[in-house]
């Protein structure tokens, strides 16, 4: 059976042509770090365990171990002021959050209202904070490190709390708060940032990891912007299609294949037009696919040869031999019945398949 998978065709991934780029500009992964956080007042209950972590091996946590009225398990994880920080950039302050039960997973263990994270922004070089995120328990709530749960929220001065509609395992259930994503609005030029956190029982905990400061700016538009990038097998071979929208300094294109999406195999050029703001069409045909997989991976180069790749696509050549009905020749072209023909070497056609065949 031959099929076609076009892999991320989605016309906004697809386009080689953005406005906007992006850069973590400071992080702090508990492994490695260039904007080094630590506990306000290192204390027996927090410290850096590997039991759990979304970038291996290590995260920062709070637990509690007192009996459910203590308020004594309390600490800041304190990221230091960040300067020069672009007038015209945004950023997001932006980290991983998990609540397990490591210390105690008795079946009433987990974070209660009473236990929280709040994410306290400076803009003024640390000497006054506000409150802006924070993230409590409800009826013994735990969960891991996940994607289900985000917040994203733009700094306005006030504290927003968010917190799970229920207790027990939050991990899927869409309010496990794990990604938590702080937009700073342009127009600062310095951050700090505390994460407060607090438990007051043994099993509830608070894992912290994959801190990140990122920038998002204005960046120059790339030289094509590409509408779409097919491939469609028919028979034996494979027709690439592409279009583009505009070019700027275009030489030329290339095109590569792979069985695995690893290994590539260049299989031809195509010329580009230069620099136009019309739609350019290109058509290559591969004569000479793999039986199996495709894949296929456009990239055009400029004329100071800057490289630039796109999205793969994905083409299935099925084997022609599969239900296919076999003619034998001998080595004098003459077509035989190969179950009765005497030992020697004969071919065995099947479409434009030709196979040599020794028969004992």
């Amino acid at each position: 059976m031959r099929r076609i998978i076009l892999i991320g065709l989605l016309l906004s991934s697809l386009a080689g042509y953005s406005q906007t780029c992006n850069t973590i500009t400071a992080y702090d992964y508990m492994e490695t770090w260039n904007w080094t956080g630590d506990w306000w007042i290192p204390a027996a209950t927090t410290n850096f365990y590997t039991n759990a972590s979304v970038s291996p091996s290590a995260s920062a946590v709070l637990y509690g171990t007192g009996g459910g009225s203590s308020a004594n398990e309390a600490d800041w994880y304190s990221m230091p002021n960040q300067t020069g920080l672009t007038l015209s950039s945004a950023y997001h302050f932006k980290f991983r959050l998990g609540s397990y039960r490591f210390t105690s997973t008795s079946a009433t263990r987990g974070v209660d209202v009473g236990d929280f994270i709040e994410v306290q922004l400076s803009t003024n070089g640390g000497v006054t904070y506000t409150s802006e995120i924070r993230v409590t328990g409800n009826s013994n709530a735990y969960w891991s490190y996940n994607t289900n749960g985000t917040i994203n929220k733009i700094a306005n001065g006030t504290l927003t709390t968010y917190s799970p509609t229920g207790g027990g395992d939050r991990t899927l259930t869409g309010d496990g708060y794990s990604v938590i994503d702080l937009t700073l609005p342009s127009g600062i030029t310095q951050c700090a940032v505390d994460i407060y956190c607090r438990a007051n029982a043994a099993g509830e905990e608070w894992w912290i990891d994959n801190i990140e400061l990122i920038e998002y700016f204005t960046c120059a538009p790339l030289p094509i912007e590409l509408i779409y990038f097919t491939a469609q097998p028919v028979g034996s071979r494979v027709v690439l299609d592409w279009t583009t929208a505009s070019e700027l300094n275009n030489d030329h294109f290339i095109l590569e294949r792979s069985t695995d999406a690893l290994r590539w195999t260049e299989i031809g050029r195509v010329d580009g037009v230069g620099t136009t703001s019309q739609l350019s069409t290109y058509h290559f045909i591969d004569a000479h696919p793999n039986i199996g997989a495709n894949y296929y991976r456009l990239s055009q180069v400029d004329f100071d040869g800057t490289q630039e790749f796109f999205n793969l696509v994905y083409a299935e050549i099925s084997d022609p031999r599969i239900n296919c009905k076999y003619s034998y020749f001998d080595i004098a072209g003459q077509e035989v019945d190969y179950d009765f023909a005497p030992p020697g070497i004969y071919f065995r056609l099947c479409g434009e398949t030709i196979e040599k065949i020794i028969k004992n």
